[in-house]
């Protein structure tokens, strides 16, 4: 496997993304898997060139530059916070406007970005993963309540984006890197689908799901 490379800028804490009431379950309105026709190996990891979020609330702007890194598309997180609105005053950033700013960069590239839900559905989770990284061979990104990943333990509920870009199948884990800059919470992390799928963060009431699904429709025509 190849190991991530690690690059970290100077950056402060946890990002902050719009809460909205907890629901139950969503999956009951997961979405069509992607019609892929190749199948993903067992076990994968790609390169990527990873950051600390430069803001407490870059963390979206940091993982998209990370992963378009990966489609040899260099935007710094200011460029991205700016072309995705991300607002100072809600120290957040809207998930559709995080895919509108990614799918602008890799469509012309035959790629495509979705939002999808994976909430306590951990198979979901890593058919998704491993679509992107072992499939097509580039990194996504996973909203996630920040504060219960079991390296940023917090009493209080945020929502958090990271980057996917490593997974084992028969290990049953996912290869994440985290930008959150505070001690002990940026960088690579391998946690087990089953926990990170308990945390992904999805917003079914805005019909918004936490995983960012890759596809490459050329390959299902």
């Amino acid at each position: 496997m190849r190991s991530a490379r690690l690059a970290l800028g100077a950056a402060l804490a946890a990002c902050v993304l719009p809460i909205a009431a907890p629901a139950a379950t969503a999956s009951a309105a997961v979405l069509p898997p992607v019609r892929a026709q190749l199948a993903a190996p067992g076990a994968v990891s790609v390169g990527i060139k990873g950051q600390a979020q430069r803001t407490s609330y870059y963390c979206a702007p940091a993982s998209s530059a990370i992963v378009l890194r990966a489609f040899g598309v260099k935007r710094s997180q200011d460029q991205l916070a700016e072309e995705m609105r991300t607002s100072a005053e809600a120290r957040s950033t809207k998930r559709e406007n995080v895919l509108a700013v990614l799918n602008a960069y890799v469509r012309p590239e035959g790629y495509e970005f979705r939002l999808t839900y994976a909430k306590d559905d951990p198979a979901a989770l890593m058919a998704r993963v491993s679509q992107a990284v072992g499939v097509l061979g580039k990194p996504t990104i996973v909203a996630v309540l920040g504060n219960r990943l079991p390296w940023s333990r917090k009493k209080r509920d945020f929502g958090h984006a990271i980057v996917a870009y490593g997974y084992d199948t028969a290990k049953g884990t996912i290869t994440v890197w985290d930008p959150n800059a505070r001690r002990g919470a940026t960088g690579t992390h391998v946690i087990p689908a089953k926990d990170l799928a308990a945390v992904v963060f999805d917003i079914p009431g805005r019909g918004v799901g936490g995983v960012f699904e890759l596809s490459k429709p050329l390959l299902s025509r």
